[in-house]
């Protein structure tokens, strides 16, 4: 299969997370970059995250529902749907409901049940570079996203200086 990357505006658009636990978080925080309205569906917080994700809810920022998947949560609203839990039986249920609801959808669990990969994304300003893989070397990837920000943030610290 090959993967064409499109950058889409999300603003406003609609977007399931099930699971809360720290791939859930990031993928979270980096939604709310682009001012996506996410609804956030786990059974059970990590208590690793717990404390991140009830600040993102009393910002105002996300809607968490504390409870266990189920079909009748996966709305036509929802513009994507990212199905982040611990559980790939789960994960690839909820991506196969998405498929037959037209529903675009990820799972962290099998790359071969999303409909789109979620990028590395390195923001900076007027600039977004999102990076991805075969999905054989996530350590590469996170590590190249980081080398691509820490140049986009010199070219920005430099930029500010020559402002000054």
């Amino acid at each position: 299969m090959s993967y064409f990357p499109m950058f889409i505006d999300i603003e406003g658009k609609h977007i399931l997370v099930v699971g809360a636990g720290k791939i859930a978080l990031r993928r979270v925080q980096t939604l709310l970059q682009f001012r996506a309205r996410i609804k956030v569906i786990a059974k059970e917080i990590p208590k690793e995250q717990k404390e991140a994700f009830h600040l993102l809810v009393s910002e105002g920022k996300i809607v968490l529902e504390e409870k266990a998947f189920e079909e009748s949560d996966l709305t036509e609203a929802f513009f994507l749907v990212l199905a982040a839990t611990n559980v790939k039986k789960l994960n690839h249920e909820i991506c196969m409901l998405c498929r037959k609801r037209k529903i675009l959808a990820n799972t962290a669990t099998d790359r071969t049940d999303c409909d789109f990969y979620f990028p590395a994304v390195a923001v900076q300003e007027e600039l977004v570079v999102g990076i991805t893989g075969d999905g054989s070397d996530h350590r590469k990837v996170a590590e190249t996203a980081a080398r691509i920000r820490k140049v986009l943030e010199m070219e920005h610290e430099e930029k500010n200086q020559s402002r000054q």
